[in-house]
């Protein structure tokens, strides 16, 4: 970070402001949120160059990203379908793009034309993004994805109705104008027309360098808002958490502390005011994703190997968090 700050201030705050803080959050505050995250990143990097470099690769790939978090099905189940749709996108584009130079020689196209295209559409599905370690990968010949229809199963599905489920809740209240402003954060990216930006503060081209033609820059905006998102949740739980026993409210269980972060929303006015989070909060929460899971340490026991604390990636919402 350089002397004015940090680089991701207003698309931080903006993250922050989704995953429910709606206080203005300090300086330095945004500035371990963005510290944590490149740290987050950088450890990315050079996992992903050191699954490059075994395979005698220069360059990484998408599914050397992907494989440091395939145990979280969550996780990547979002990522595929959020591939899955760039690449529908990107087709539609093209094919418009061909079609707008076509219709300045041929004819117009007339109403039958355009319902044949309309119901062809209806019946194109979203494209399957196969991995290295999928089922489908085992087979020497290609099959076609209508046999994974039914047999693979979708890990997000149910994260993703949860994250809409918590979306609708926060959203409920909200005048015409405050949606058009929670709309316009939501896209808030670390990669979007940041490049040079976000090559520089994470070190991409000096720690490892990747394909020009890859997704590598769209898979790490996707993760880095995640996980700006996911400190975020955490941090205010513990806030609640933590107000709550200030208050000698012994009858709040944790999981209602945990999901009720704002207070009855994030627009509704109420009289318990909320303080912004600091960056204890944040310190807390990042420790709090860092604990491993016992399952970890059970073939240790009993053994003289020392246990190593390295540093994890912040899991996602399906991922349980130990209080």
């Amino acid at each position: 970070m350089d002397d004015n700050g940090p680089k991701f201030r207003p698309e931080i705050q903006q993250m922050m402001y989704i995953a429910g803080e709606t206080q203005d959050p300090s300086v330095e505050t945004i500035s371990l949120v963005e510290e944590i995250t490149r740290d987050q990143v950088v450890l990315m990097l050079t996992v992903a160059n050191n699954l490059a470099a075994r395979r005698g690769s220069r360059v990484f790939s998408n599914n050397d990203l992907i494989f440091q978090f395939r145990h979280d099905a969550a996780r990547v189940g979002r990522l595929r379908n959020f591939l899955a749709w760039k690449s529908i996108r990107k087709t539609m584009k093209d094919s418009e793009d061909d079609k707008a130079e076509l219709a300045a020689v041929e004819e117009p196209a007339s109403f039958d034309d355009l319902a044949v295209e309309e119901s062809s559409a209806r019946k194109t599905k979203t494209p399957l993004v196969f991995l290295p370690w999928d089922i489908a990968s085992f087979f020497p010949e290609e099959i076609p994805s209508s046999v994974f229809d039914d047999e693979t199963p979708d890990e997000s599905n149910e994260a993703a109705l949860e994250k809409l489920r918590k979306a609708d809740d926060k959203t409920r209240n909200m005048t015409a104008a405050e949606y058009a402003t929670w709309s316009e954060y939501r896209h808030a990216s670390f990669t979007w027309r940041k490049v040079k930006r976000f090559r520089e503060w994470s070190g991409l081209g000096v720690i490892a360098d990747h394909k020009p033609n890859d997704d590598v820059l769209d898979i790490l905006g996707f993760l880095t808002c995640e996980m700006v998102q996911r400190l975020t949740e955490v941090a205010l739980a513990i806030q609640a958490r933590e107000m709550a026993w200030n208050k000698s409210d012994a009858d709040l269980p944790c999981a209602a502390a945990e999901k009720a972060p704002a207070w009855g929303g994030l627009f509704a006015s109420s009289k318990r005011s909320r303080p912004a989070i600091d960056s204890r909060y944040i310190q807390l929460a990042f420790e709090r994703l860092q604990v491993k899971p016992r399952k970890s340490f059970a073939m240790l026991n009993g053994t003289r190997l020392p246990k190593r604390n390295n540093l994890r990636l912040v899991c996602s919402e399906s991922l349980s968090v130990r209080w």
